[in-house]
């Protein structure tokens, strides 16, 4: 069957005329927001917008229909026709828009101010297109009926309001060449939404998915102008590579901001703009550059620059744009978040030990404005914080706070000369100790290691510590412990030490080491005497004596001895578990009120005309069982436990305890049976 062509003659009587050309894509920005507003207020297309008759109001139809007159639906192939008086059609023109606009916003239908607002987006949309109309219902037609369960009909064109006229061309063309739902038809729906404006390449990605010669003059002039900006993009990025190769980074620079601005979306144009810009930076006619401070913390860089942008009467405002480079990968760089200041920026996330790089970029409607201005690098590297000096016998010790991500820390003592390399000080990460040293003033370098780029140690600048070593007395080197009586007092006697005095106190603070500082005890130590002491600690306690030497207010421990006087065991029992039962004739349970400060008791049990057995119980498994089980015979038993001092402690002498188990009783002679007879008697 041929097609019948506008024109022509029709010679075959079967000619038809060809189908209706359709609409390619909506043309509209913003038509997915439209077509779900137009769906939650009840509407298939916005021709039943337009058609509809909110209520006036007073409560009455704004146009009510005439007598007897049916609705034919719309025409919609040659521009957006609704039936008129009589047998007239009226043309959807702007005037017709604009009174359906004013007639939703003036009625009294609840959906009247939000369908107010979609007529005036229609009567935009006829502004820019006098046939905006028809590609938006014909769009929105093609949708509905090749979604529908019954697929492209013309009953089913009649039933979303087509003229009956109408409906089977306009379903035949949709059933022919519309859309179906996927990427096709998401790409026609959504370009619009991206171009014309600044997403250059990602409106090139979209369009893969749309006709490459499109039949639809208005789509096919979109893609001209979207392809031509991206072959235009192009051309100048090779030639900014050029003049890059040509050594001249300031037409370099030139070259690439024109391509950025016309792809705004390109990061290989965006990267080389940063790169000609960092070029320009290091060249010797270098542009004023944004002012870097490390903050107190050496954790964060605070930027700041001078608006120079300033725009120009009637022009958009210049906003600022900040990146942090990580070396010269300008492809890497990351946007720093502007607070509320519009020419500085405080960036607290900077990685240490890496060479960094700031740029400001000025934008002006989402492209770039001009060419960024570029920092020198900087490089990060917190110095330790709280460092704090004090003296110590013998030298001086270094505290401070290393930061977490440093590697390795250095220290070097230096003598005041800048021309003197110093010496190292073993440190670690906390501080040092540097010992023997003179009295004198000392100055300390100490630096921080970061791991670099290259895998090597990039070292911070090191802060300086002063510290000043002072005369100590000298530690003494020994103690003589005298113990004439075993039960009496116990005499301790310090050696002269070669500075300072020594005395022997009684030691109930801290325990310490030989050599440590104990300054401030100095004011509660007698002023005269002490180079000895008697101690005698009562029965039950320990003491410890410790020499420490004094020089001034400075005074220094030295060796220590511990003085122990155990307490006496009491209420030492030992008896036989049962008289009768032979299981348990074999051994014996002893029990006693532990002697504290004693940890080790010895028990001893030895029989008559027999050797002793021995045992040491500890304190902590004699309160946890509360007795003592040792192995005996049936006769008499003589037990002794003796409290243990400990290894290192001089002891003053404490009697042991002593108890006796009585022999066990003897058995009876008689035979089994007779027991068993007297047990069955009672």
């Amino acid at each position: 069957m041929a097609d019948w062509q506008p024109g022509q003659r029709a010679t075959d009587p079967r000619a038809r005329p060809p189908l209706p050309a359709l609409p390619q894509f909506p043309g509209l920005r913003g038509y997915a927001a439209l077509d779900r507003a137009l769906r939650e207020l009840g509407f298939r297309h916005a021709a039943d917008l337009l058609r509809a008759t909110p209520a006036s109001p007073g409560g009455a139809p704004a146009a009510p229909p005439s007598p007897g007159q049916a609705d034919e639906g719309f025409r919609v192939l040659d521009g957006l026709w609704f039936p008129g008086r009589g047998t007239l059609w009226r043309r959807v023109d702007l005037e017709y828009v604009q009174r359906v606009r004013d007639r939703w916003g003036a009625s009294a239908d609840p959906r009247g101010e939000t369908a107010a607002d979609l007529a005036d987006t229609l009567e935009t949309l006829l502004r820019d297109d006098p046939m905006g109309l028809r590609r938006l219902v014909l769009w929105q037609l093609g949708c509905r009926l090749l979604d529908g369960p019954g697929g492209p009909t013309g009953t089913s064109a009649t039933a979303l309001g087509v003229h009956s006229t109408e409906a089977g061309p306009l379903a035949a063309a949709v059933a022919a060449d519309f859309p179906a739902a996927g990427p096709a038809r998401t790409a026609a729906e959504t370009i619009n939404e991206i171009w014309p404006g600044p997403r250059l390449r990602e409106a090139l990605r979209v369009a893969v998915d749309l006709p490459a010669a499109p039949a639809d003059h208005r789509l096919a002039g979109l893609l001209a102008d979207l392809r031509a900006s991206g072959a235009e993009a192009d051309r100048l990025m090779g030639d900014a590579l050029r003049r890059e190769r040509d050594a001249d980074p300031r037409a370099a620079a030139a070259t690439w901001l024109r391509a950025a601005r016309q792809a705004p979306d390109d990061p290989r144009a965006r990267a080389g703009l940063l790169r000609a810009a960092v070029r320009v930076a290091d060249g010797p006619h270098r542009t004023p550059a944004p002012a870097v401070v490390v903050e107190d913390d050496g954790r964060a860089v605070r930027l700041t620059w001078a608006d120079r942008e300033a725009a120009p009467q009637r022009r958009p405002r210049v906003g600022y744009q900040v990146v942090r480079i990580p070396g010269e990968a300008t492809d890497e760089a990351v946007e720093v978040p502007l607070g509320d200041t519009a020419t500085a920026v405080l960036d607290s996330d900077v990685p240490v030990g890496q060479p960094l790089r700031y740029a400001v970029l000025p934008v002006r409607r989402g492209r770039i404005a001009g060419t960024p201005r570029v920092t020198a690098p900087v490089v990060l590297t917190p110095e330790v914080a709280d460092a704090r000096a004090e003296s110590v016998p013998e030298g001086v010790r270094l505290r401070w706070r290393a930061d977490p991500s440093a590697a390795d820390i250095r220290a070097v003592r230096r003598n005041g000369d800048p021309e003197h390399p110093g010496e190292p000080v073993p440190c670690h990460r906390d501080g040092l100790t540097d010992r023997p040293l003179p009295p004198g003033t000392y100055h300390y370098e100490v630096s921080c290691g970061y791991p670099g780029p290259d895998g090597e140690l990039v070292w911070s600048a090191g802060r300086r510590v002063t510290a000043a070593a002072h005369l100590w007395p000298s530690p003494v080197e020994g103690l003589t412990v005298r113990h004439g009586d075993a039960a009496g007092p116990v005499r301790v006697e310090c050696r002269p030490p070669a500075r300072g005095q020594g005395r022997v106190v009684p030691w109930t603070s801290w325990p310490v080491r030989p050599g440590e500082d104990v300054s401030e005890l100095v004011g509660r130590l007698p002023r005269t005497g002490g180079a000895s002491a008697e101690l005698a600690p009562p029965p039950g306690t320990r003491v410890r004596a410790t020499a420490v030497s004094v020089l001034g207010d400075r005074a220094v421990s030295g060796p220590s001895v511990v003085i122990e006087h155990p307490g006496t065991v009491r209420n030492l029992t030992v008896h036989r578990p049962g008289r009768t039962h032979p299981a348990v004739r074999d051994r014996a349970l002893v029990t006693f009120d532990w002697p504290d400060p004693a940890v080790l008791v010895l028990v001893e049990w030895e029989p008559v005309g027999g050797g002793p057995e021995r045992m040491r119980v500890p304190r902590s498994r004699y309160r946890t069982e509360r007795r003592v089980e040792i192995p005996v015979s049936d006769g008499e038993w003589r037990v002794t436990v003796t409290p243990l001092p400990r290894p290192d402690a001089v002891v003053v002498a404490t009697g042991a305890a002593h108890a006796v188990l009585p022999a066990a009783p003897s058995r009876p002679w008689w035979p089994w049976w007779r027991r068993w007879r007297a047990l069955w008697r009672t």
